[in-house]
Order: structure tokens, then C-alpha cells, then sequence
């Protein structure tokens, strides 16, 4: 008999996880792909308004959608690159300015010279690599844009085309969690898109009161930076600080200081707040399991932290049931 059942659990194991074993596997290998794959399940809404809504045909609402995606990327990537270009001769201006002997001896520069040092030489090994790397990236890009217009086309028929690819008995779950997924990415957009604009306000302010070059266009380039995971306003905001520090103009960089501060913190108090209404758990929860997800995870439990509230809701409503 106990041969028998550990058969049936082999057989099971092989005829379940192996096969989702390998799609894991092939997914991470051939992520563009992937990618193309989720960005043609999640963009669907976007396709089926222009195809149901405006009437439009399908093979032109997938077309537009593809377009109107790799033209917000195209726009992002020409927006930043064209500051980056309108930073280099102002960054190079103020630069010429510093007194190199005396900033040699100033107590920030010995404490950050050598991560100063570290920190310049992995840009310029990332920038390098990443050069070398263009044609790869590029190529990338259009096996993305592709396959993005095949899975459009095949969403329009079902939604969830892709999971005939795995087993009978797990699609229902798979079903489920997509569906769960979709939720939660639409409310993390919503979320981030209001910090954004909180956050894009707050720095136009603080820019425009210090009188500093292009207020509107560094506050949107700094917020963009900071809607992005693993980066934050910190990126720019504490070099800033630390340049006017290093230039003796103490109130100037106490009030960068300050300000990136205050944003951080009224941001992180309305991020709690957002998430608390989304998910209907209290904010001072939702503060305490995004710090926890840092903690444990790193940075990268930035990206896992809805799902951590989602679990935390689901948990709260356990034991609640439990308790009764």
C-alpha cells in the first residue's frame, strides 16, 4: 500500500511540478519573452477599450497599444537622456568652482572620499558594460515588441491563452492568482501614480523657493526617479545637499536637507495612508510591514510589499474567523 501511494506521489510530482519546473526555467532564460507575455495580459484592458469602445479593428487597437507603450518608453528614456545632456555642462559649471585644496581637507569630503571613489568607478564600469551591450539590448526590445503584439492578438481570443501550457490541475489556481495579481498591480499604479504627483509638487516648491535652474523640470526628473524601485529622491537630492555643503553655503544645503526630509517623510505617511484605504488594514500596519519588507528582503521587498498587505489582510481576516 505504501508503495503504491509513493507511485502515485512520484507520478504526481512528475506530471505536475516538472512541467512548471521548466516554464520557471525558460521564463527567467528567455525573460523578454516573458515579459511580453504579462505586458499582454495586463495591457488587455487597454486593447479591449479601443477595440469594444471606439471600434476600432483588432489588429489596429493591439497595433496602437503596442505604439502607444514603446512611445511612453521612447519619450521617458529621450526626457532623461536630454536632461542628463542640459545637467552635464551646469553640473561642470558649479564643478570648476570648487576649491579642490580646501575640499580635500573638509571633513565630509575625507569621510565620503573613498566611497566617492568606489561609486564613480562602478558608473563608469556599468556605463561601459552597458554600451557594449546596446545591440543585445536592442535586440531585446524588438523580440519584446513582438511577441507584446502576438499576445494582444491572442488576449483578444482569451485572456489567459498561455495557460494551456500548464497542467489541468493547477490552472485553476493559476487562474485565481492572476487575477489576484491584476488587482494588485492595478492599485500599486494608482498608488504610485498620486506619489508622484505628491512628490513632484513638494520638490517644484522647495526648488522654486531656493530659486535653483528649472525648478518644474529637475522636481519631474527627481520624481521620476523616485517612482522608480530601488532609487529614490535621495539619488539627487543628498549629492545636491552634500555639493553645498562642500561649497560652505550651510543654509542652502540645511534646507536641501530638509526638504528631502520632509518629502520623505510626508510621502512615506501618505504612501501608509493609500495603501491602509486600498487594503483596508491600518496605516500604522501597513508602515510596520513595508519597513519589515526592507528589512528582510533588501530593496527588492519594495516590489513585494503589495502582496505582503494583501497576505496581512488575508491573515487578519483568518483569525478573525478563527477567533470566532
Amino acid at each position: 500500500m505504501k508503495m503504491i501511494t509513493l507511485q502515485l506521489n512520484k507520478k504526481e510530482l512528475l506530471s505536475q511540478w516538472l512541467p512548471i519546473g521548466i516554464i520557471i526555467l525558460i521564463s527567467f532564460i528567455a525573460y523578454p519573452l516573458t515579459l511580453s507575455i504579462i505586458g499582454g495580459y495586463f495591457l488587455f484592458p487597454l486593447t479591449n477599450l479601443l477595440h469594444k469602445k471606439f471600434k476600432i479593428p483588432v489588429f489596429i487597437s493591439v497595433l496602437l497599444t503596442v505604439i502607444l507603450i514603446l512611445s511612453s518608453f521612447l519619450i521617458i528614456l529621450f526626457f532623461l537622456i536630454q536632461t542628463l545632456i542640459d545637467l552635464i555642462p551646469f553640473i561642470h559649471e558649479h564643478v570648476v568652482l570648487l576649491p579642490v585644496m580646501e575640499i580635500q581637507n573638509h571633513p565630509i569630503f575625507m569621510m565620503f572620499e573613498g566611497k566617492f571613489q568606489t561609486l564613480l568607478n562602478k558608473l563608469l564600469n556599468d556605463l561601459l558594460l552597458n554600451v557594449t551591450h546596446l545591440p543585445s539590448y536592442f535586440f531585446e526590445i524588438f523580440l519584446f515588441s513582438i511577441g507584446l503584439f502576438f499576445s494582444l492578438i491572442e488576449s483578444i481570443k482569451d485572456r489567459e491563452w498561455f495557460l494551456v501550457y500548464f497542467p489541468k490541475k493547477v490552472r485553476g489556481l493559476c487562474h485565481r492568482a492572476l487575477l489576484k495579481s491584476s488587482t494588485i498591480v492595478n492599485q500599486f499604479i494608482h498608488v504610485e501614480f498620486k506619489l508622484f504627483i505628491l512628490t513632484f509638487i513638494l520638490i517644484s516648491i522647495g526648488f522654486s523657493v531656493l530659486g535653483l535652474h528649472n525648478p518644474i523640470k529637475y522636481a519631474f526628473l527627481i520624481s521620476l526617479v523616485d517612482s522608480v524601485p530601488f532609487l529614490g529622491t535621495g539619488l539627487i537630492l543628498i549629492p545636491l545637499c552634500i555639493y553645498f555643503f562642500l561649497m560652505e553655503m550651510h543654509m542652502v544645503g540645511t534646507i536641501i536637507l530638509l526638504l528631502y526630509l520632509f518629502v520623505q517623510l510626508t510621502r512615506h505617511i501618505v504612501e501608509s495612508v493609500l495603501w491602509s484605504s486600498t487594503t483596508q488594514i491600518k496605516a500604522v500596519h501597513v508602515f510596520y510591514l513595508s519597513a519589515a519588507a526592507i528589512l528582510i528582503f533588501g530593496f527588492i521587498g519594495i516590489l513585494f510589499s503589495p502582496f505582503i498587505y494583501l497576505f496581512a489582510h488575508k491573515w487578519e481576516s483568518f483569525t478573525k474567523t478563527s477567533s470566532q
